[in-house]
């Protein structure tokens, strides 16, 4: 079982330690104690939380109390005897601690409201499909000020002209930097949510129809676009399809025999040939494998000549005329269509594919902004920017908000290093600080530690461009570790969660090292402990028999006539002798005869297995207890099987082999009843009944 499963199985079977260190650190010494464990005592507000927890439809008596209470003191000796040995100080386990705190902290390191905003904005967009066209002017995501500046211009100045009147077809065909632009002048077709990057898909459904999009970026560089159109989703369709292949290449000779072809299918089909069996002349060998059929697609997904024949087909078993696409011809048929999911439906399903999208990063960037809100950062490092109302990459690019000259700011020394030959023990800064967050300061030595492990690429000619991203990286990395830190402190349930964990880990660690390995692999102990214990392991009564299992029950019935007439030839069909004698004279159908016989077409039909089964185990063998063949019976997935009960045995004495499980498992709770004696020992334990069983009164 995989570790973290137990570990939580071991937390909520025996009881959740949630609370233990969060209460006993939160409650004042005036609170009930229902118990002491060792020199440690426990408040009742701590034991009853966790009692109330867990209990849920259980009616609270004496006695369930009296039974939890038990309970609590055994894993709280163990926790106890963990802490005092030191084991929560390991290297390795505060390895595995912080690598299921980084799991449990990802919910708390993002604006979930952003996040449903994203989901509910996306589900609305799925509502419809966009037709646009655009331009691109590339640049690399690293550019530097003076190309980025440049790319700027020329979008802008594209955008100009075309509102001017010129046509944005025959702009894109020439300056757009999108190699399909040539042939389809900027045109994509119609799209929805998730079918482009998010920043163009944002443009494109709040650009009105007909209008010129401002410019903006993605990573593929600066863009303008133009709406189309804008239209109800169509859903998804269900179709099959015959396809004769021809490519733009193909010569009128292949052009005139595809024509012949196409018109024998059209024959074909009108006389009554169904359109499944039609399917295998079809070229698409893979789709014609399974009649024909596609998978489920909706707009974007297909060529738009073939989309568009889909779902312009109204009725279900409807076949379209001849279709001509960039593949060839096709005819199809319409199988099934459906509307888009509700949003209940849906929501999964965008949650995933919003993890795998850009805008993914939306949650964490708005926590960003309220962590720099809440903990009042301030950035020295961007105060002249901000001053600077004229700055072009502040009020028309959106890109980083850095001072962009080199004139005093306090990023300057970082664009002057030569990465190449930057040695970091040797560099040496002014010490400054860059920014301030909740107090703390951020220097400019921190900072040039983050360029160390987050490399700037030395071969890069746009070395300060390159530095003011990753500042901020570092910026927006040191607002999330230091909100990260602060977890425990804001989120109670995430303290309570990580005491789970902690004591969770502790129990399970120390379970494995006093009872379960050490039970395993201590050889000698498990055969002295089954010397000492071996009138436990004993046989009921047994039989030994051979199970044959069928496809269906014509086939059981076979091998059963197989199995009876073992010597006698006749039951075989001529087929059947010539291939199971290979010119043998003596007959003698063996298992592997029959095996070989029966799955000679079909290597599933019949499977034979040996199993000893132990009276009382099965009704079918219980009532045969005697050499033979029992009845068929049936097994869940409709095969048929029976068994042939080859020989019967008294019960008697496993030998230690065949008692090895059952011997590890007393083995591993003599051990556990050993230790758990010695933690009574070690840490005793006195309940204040009258406190216990107030709870009852409460």
């Amino acid at each position: 079982m995989n570790r973290i499963l137990i570990l939580i199985a071991m937390l909520f079977i025996v009881f959740e330690s949630k609370a233990l260190n969060y209460f006993t650190e939160n409650n004042g010494s005036d609170d009930k104690v229902v118990m002491t464990v060792g020199t440690e005592k426990v408040p009742l507000q701590e034991f009853e939380t966790i009692l109330r927890k867990n209990n849920t439809n259980q009616n609270i008596d004496q006695q369930y109390l009296d039974e939890y209470a038990d309970l609590f003191i055994d894993f709280k000796r163990k926790v106890l005897y963990a802490k005092e040995n030191k084991l929560d100080t390991s290297a390795s386990f505060k390895t595995e601690l912080a690598g299921y705190r980084k799991q449990l902290s990802r919910p708390y390191l993002t604006d979930q409201s952003a996040e449903d905003e994203l989901v509910e904005e996306a589900y609305e967009r799925m509502k419809y499909e966009v037709k646009a066209s655009h331009i691109l002017i590339s640049l690399d995501a690293n550019a530097s000020d003076e190309d980025t500046l440049k790319a700027y211009n020329t979008i802008n100045d594209l955008r100009k002209r075309i509102l001017n009147g010129v046509s944005f077809s025959e702009t894109a065909k020439e300056y757009s930097n999108d190699p399909s632009a040539k042939a389809n002048g900027g045109n994509l077709g119609y799209f929805s949510a998730f079918r482009m990057v998010y920043p163009f898909e944002t443009r494109a459904f709040n650009t009105p129809v007909g209008q010129i999009s401002e410019p903006f970026r993605t990573q593929f560089g600066y863009h303008i676009l133009k709406v189309n159109d804008k239209r109800p989703n169509r859903g998804e369709v269900k179709v099959a399809h015959i396809m004769i292949e021809e490519r733009d290449d193909a010569t009128p000779k292949d052009k005139e025999s595809n024509k012949e072809k196409l018109q024998q299918l059209l024959e074909s089909l009108e006389s009554g040939t169904s359109f499944e069996e039609m399917t295998k002349f079809s070229d698409d060998k893979g789709s014609a494998k399974n009649n024909g059929e596609l998978p489920w697609f909706g707009t974007g997904q297909m060529v738009s000549e073939f989309e568009d024949a889909a779902f312009e087909l109204k009725d279900i078993g409807e076949i379209s005329k001849p279709v001509k696409t960039m593949y060839g011809w096709h005819l199809i048929k319409l199988l099934d269509k459906r509307d888009i999911p509700s949003f209940e439906d849906s929501e999964q399903k965008i949650k995933r594919n919003i993890k795998r999208d850009a805008r993914s990063n939306r949650g964490v960037e708005s926590l960003i902004k309220k962590i720099k809100k809440d903990y009042n950062l301030t950035d020295f490092a961007n105060l002249k920017s901000r001053n600077n109302s004229n700055d072009f990459y502040v009020s028309r690019l959106n890109s980083l908000t850095l001072n962009t000259e080199n004139s005093g700011s306090l990023l300057d020394p970082f664009c002057q290093i030569d990465y190449k030959k930057w040695d970091r023990s040797s560099y040496k800064t002014d010490g400054k600080t860059m920014f301030i967050l909740d107090g703390i300061a951020y220097t400019q030595d921190d900072f040039a530690d983050y360029l160390v492990k987050n490399k700037i690429n030395a071969d890069s000619a746009n070395t300060c461009p390159t530095v003011r991203k990753r500042y901020q990286e570092w910026v927006n990395k040191s607002c999330l570790d230091y909100e990260d830190s602060q977890l425990e402190n804001k989120y109670p349930e995430f303290r309570a969660l990580m005491n789970e964990y902690h004591d969770g880990i502790l129990l399970f660690n120390l379970m494995d090292e006093k009872v379960w390995s050490k039970a395993i692999n201590d050889s000698l102990g498990l055969i002295n402990y089954y010397n000492l214990t071996k009138e436990k392991y004993t046989w009921n009564e047994r039989a030994e028999t051979k199970v044959y299992t069928s496809r269906d029950e014509a086939t059981a019935n076979r091998v059963r006539t197989l199995i009876n007439n073992r010597y006698n030839s006749s039951v075989l069909t001529a087929e059947e002798f010539s291939y199971l004698e290979f010119g043998k004279g003596e007959f003698y159908l063996s298992d592997d005869r029959i095996l070989r016989l029966v799955n000679r077409y079909d290597a599933k039909r019949l499977k034979i297995s040996n199993k000893i089964v132990s009276k009382g185990d099965s009704e079918s063998v219980d009532n045969h207890w005697f050499k033979g063949l029992t009845e068929n019976e049936q097994n869940l997935d409709g095969s048929i099987f029976f068994s042939d009960v080859q020989n019967l045995t008294s019960g008697g004495l496993k030998t230690y082999e065949e008692a090895r499980g059952e011997v590890i498992t007393n083995y591993q709770n003599f051990l556990e009843q050993k230790w758990t004696n010695e933690l009574e020992k070690k840490y005793p334990a006195k309940i204040n009944k009258k406190v216990l069983y107030s709870i009852i009164e409460d």
